[in-house]
């Protein structure tokens, strides 16, 4: 039998092994947070400083999350006992490469565990490396802010933490994320802004939601490694539910953003990929969970995209 493995080219497998796409959500909600402090402060070199460190931050946090769960072996479990050849067909028809995950690298043996190991030691130093200018700029604020940054990545599945397994991976989501659009913005122009909390709580919101859904279709898998995240604490009949509740407040948010600033009223226009994920779960089969993955991300990125249009609008028409 052939090894598919041994017909990937160098870039396909850093794909796999860093899930570059995956990065987008992280990446852009820095960049909103830092175009929202550059109609206050044109400040271009930090500006550009910070998503990037976001960027490798966020790559740490990804393959972080795929050695854990591969040292713990519920991506194994997950990816055994859920798929199926057929299943397999029937998700590379739902979603391209680029949104279908083929699976856990370590688990694939595309990267070692001591590769794996060597890789998070370039990511955390490189990260170390490019936080030093925003340090200089912003003072021991910015220090105060990466080690939370880098302690919610890190335990959100390392042991003994392990905060994704005790229901508390969700939550870490949401500040994770608002914290990136909120203090991205607040490092440069070091001012509250009631507006830019408000989209950070509403990105923040978005990418929990985001999180949630892509755990919904290894809940099999979580329940027998034991493991309580939200979703095997609600149960999957009450996922839906939840999903509909926290969309809601994600437009409560926008909406509150936008009776400070009618300029993000645009963020409205992220609500039906919401609403179409919403729908499509109402078809009961075995791609139930995993027809919103895909919808729920691009909710995320619609946030980001139209907080960055709203305030590029603004700009214009002054």
């Amino acid at each position: 039998m052939n090894d598919p493995m041994a017909n990937m080219t160098a870039w396909q497998k850093a794909k796999e092994v860093l899930r570059i796409a995956y990065t987008l959500p992280f990446f852009l909600a820095s960049v909103a947070g830092v175009v929202f402090a550059l109609t206050v402060r044109p400040e271009w070199l930090i500006a550009v400083i910070i998503p990037l460190d976001v960027l490798v931050l966020s790559l740490f946090v990804n393959f972080s999350n795929d050695y854990f769960d591969h040292k713990s072996g519920v991506d194994e479990l997950r990816f055994n006992q859920d798929r199926d050849p057929e299943l397999h067909k029937e998700l590379l028809e739902l979603f391209d490469q680029k949104v279908f995950w083929s699976g856990n690298s370590l688990d694939r043996g595309i990267i070692t565990e001591a590769q794996g190991k060597a890789l998070m030691l370039v990511l955390v130093v490189l990260a170390v490396l490019l936080s030093i200018p925003i340090l200089l700029y912003g003072g021991w604020m910015v220090v105060a802010l990466g080690l939370i940054a880098l302690a919610l990545a890190f335990f959100y599945t390392a042991p003994p933490v392990n905060l994704g397994a005790r229901g508390l991976g969700e939550l870490d989501v949401f500040i994770a994320f608002s914290m990136m659009v909120f203090f991205s913005y607040f490092v440069i122009v070091q001012e509250f802004s009631l507006t830019v909390l408000f989209i950070s709580l509403a990105v923040g919101l978005g990418a929990m939601i985001m999180r949630i859904a892509d755990e919904a279709p290894g809940h099999p898998s979580h329940v027998e490694k034991g493991e309580r995240n939200l979703v095997v604490r609600v149960g999957l009949n009450n996922l839906v539910r939840l999903e509909s509740y926290l969309v809601v407040l994600v437009y409560v948010f926008v909406g509150l953003a936008a009776l400070t600033d009618p300029y993000f009223a645009i963020l409205f226009l992220a609500l039906p990929i919401a609403i179409k994920a919403l729908r499509v779960q109402r078809k009961i089969d075995r791609l139930r969970f995993w027809r919103p993955i895909p919808m729920f991300l691009l909710q995320t990125i619609t946030l980001e995209l139209l907080t960055v249009a709203a305030l590029i609008l603004r700009t214009l028409t002054y």
